[in-house]
């Protein structure tokens, strides 16, 4: 028996518990341990000079978080926020980096899925900023968020104020 015999395999998850987070045009495909929280809709402080996706910055847990729209984003126009409206605080996955945590505007409440490799099918398109990918999950269209990217251009912003 060789030594490599010994070293234990690591297999892919078949299944990843995941998070439809629901938007004015369309879904979030996220892991659970993205989400930090669900907090009620609440007015963030205006950020000057902003774009049009950085809706300002909200108090959260003695930090200041951006709260995105990303569907504004994406491209396309602010949706209009309503009583069922939500803000999720996601982790930006860089927990010792200037940024890690930002909110974005969600259009109700988030819904648990499982998420298997029969189901989940990559989609063609082009991703706009803050897009990973296109899927279609047992045929319901979502798009996997760049975490990175957002926290990316977060900090941008905020730099250069």
């Amino acid at each position: 028996m060789s030594g490599l015999d010994a070293l234990p395999t690591t297999e892919l998850p078949q299944e990843v518990s995941s998070l439809l987070l629901p938007l004015a045009d369309g879904h979030l495909l996220v892991p659970v341990d993205t989400l930090s929280e669900i907090i009620a809709l609440q007015s963030p402080v205006s950020a000057f000079d902003a774009p049009d996706w950085y809706m300002g910055e909200l108090h959260w847990r003695e930090l200041r978080l951006p709260l995105v729209s990303f569907e504004v984003m994406r491209g396309n126009p602010m949706p209009v926020l309503r009583s069922n409206c939500r803000i999720a605080v996601l982790s930006s996955g860089n927990g010792d980096g200037d940024l890690p945590f930002f909110a974005v505007v969600l259009q109700g409440t988030p819904r648990l899925v499982r998420v298997t490799p029969e189901e989940l099918v990559a989609r063609e398109g082009e991703c706009a900023m803050g897009e990973l990918m296109h899927v279609a999950l047992s045929g319901e269209f979502a798009v996997i968020p760049d975490l990175s990217t957002i926290e990316e251009v977060c900090l941008e912003y905020r730099n250069r104020r």
